[in-house]
């Protein structure tokens, strides 16, 4: 079978490292060889300086961040160019001592760049690209040159076709999330208290602190607050559940079991990064959402009320208002619909179209 080298990052969100697992996951499963790189750990010490910086960047200065996104959308190319410059001999060597019959990227920032060292090395390796952002991609996803580019929605397909890219090169495979979500068979029923799960509401300290307030004033709510790694989040949590006596509030730090706590709530309330969106879809919970990292997540909202599983309240002085709202009218719709939700289970499909384009390629050899 072949050998498939998969290009990710393990600290600039949650995102790239989950889908890498996912489409890692389900290529093994088809008897492919694979190996998963660190882009930035390939990039000397400046690269990973970047990556290290992603999360403070975001959440301590975001509108610095929103500067240097929106520098990026503007001059993709300068971008490319300096990971290339960074990247390039690392990547050779990898790529000389791996030897891939295939490089799929599930990071933009190196798309053009890895490209540009095939074409360096005059390889044909197949080069193929996995976006993972849900409503307007940044444009350093793309480039034409790529085999395939694997997109999660038909909208975002549509984009690309009328900024020229091939429509036999594009493959909506949806969206590579983690496969242990637990899928129900039918809409969930609130039967009793109303399960509610707080994972990154904001990347803003305060604003998480008046969320956790007021959200812990719905009677009738279990709240559960997930904080993760964020020890500034955890440890302010647990003060406030102390101080204001919140019996109704459960705050846990990194867990295991996030496929449970999914599983088990009824509303999830998150920033608008893709993946938690989508595991909250993928397991049958409503959404709101709460916060984004300014430029790359400011639209993916919409996937969300779009399809009408949820709302976007980023305002903590209205969120015990919308929740009351959305639990007394809406909740039992938004249970039924988040169901027909169609992006999140893009793994296998990129795997199976991986495999079969490999099949095809050594068939025509």
């Amino acid at each position: 079978m072949a050998k498939i080298l998969i290009l990710t990052a393990e600290r600039t969100g949650t995102g790239h490292k989950s889908s890498a697992n996912a489409i890692e996951k389900h290529l093994k499963s088809l008897g492919h060889t694979t190996m998963q790189v660190n882009c930035f750990e390939q990039s000397g010490y400046f690269g990973k300086k970047m990556e290290a910086s992603y999360i403070p960047l975001t959440t301590k200065h975001p509108n610095l961040w929103k500067v240097t996104y929106s520098f990026s959308q503007v001059c993709p190319w300068f971008i490319s160019g300096m990971m290339y410059t960074l990247s390039n001999k690392n990547f050779e060597r990898i790529i000389s001592e791996f030897d891939p019959d295939l490089i799929i990227t599930v990071h933009g920032m190196f798309t053009r760049a890895i490209s540009r060292i095939l074409r360096k090395m005059h390889r044909k390796t197949p080069f193929m690209i996995d976006v993972i952002d849900l409503v307007h991609p940044p444009v350093i996803w793309r480039d034409k040159r790529a085999d395939r580019v694997f997109l999660p929605t038909e909208e975002i397909k549509n984009e690309y076709i009328d900024l020229g890219f091939s429509p036999d090169k594009l493959v909506v495979s949806g969206f590579p999330i983690r496969e242990d979500i637990i899928v129900p068979s039918k809409p969930k029923k609130v039967d009793g208290k109303v399960n509610i799960l707080m994972v990154n509401p904001s990347i803003n300290l305060r604003k998480n602190k008046k969320f956790l307030l007021e959200v812990s004033s719905i009677e009738g709510a279990n709240i559960t607050l997930v904080c993760g790694r964020d020890e500034r989040l955890y440890n302010m949590a647990c003060a406030l559940k102390e101080k204001y006596n919140l019996a109704n509030v459960e705050v846990v730090g990194f867990i295991k079991d996030m496929n449970r706590r999914l599983s088990d709530a009824h509303i999830l309330l998150t920033k608008a990064g893709p993946n938690m969106i989508l595991e909250g879809a993928r397991s049958g919970t409503a959404i709101v959402v709460t916060g984004h990292i300014p430029g790359q997540e400011a639209n993916n909202y919409l996937y969300v009320t779009e399809n009408d599983f949820g709302i976007k309240c980023e305002n903590p002085k209205k969120i015990a208002a919308s929740l009351r709202h959305m639990i007394e009218h809406d909740l039992d719709r938004y249970l039924a619909n988040v169901l027909n939700s169609k992006c999140n289970d893009g793994a296998h499909i990129i795997a199976e179209a991986i495999d079969q384009y490999l099949k095809e390629v050594n068939g025509k050899k």
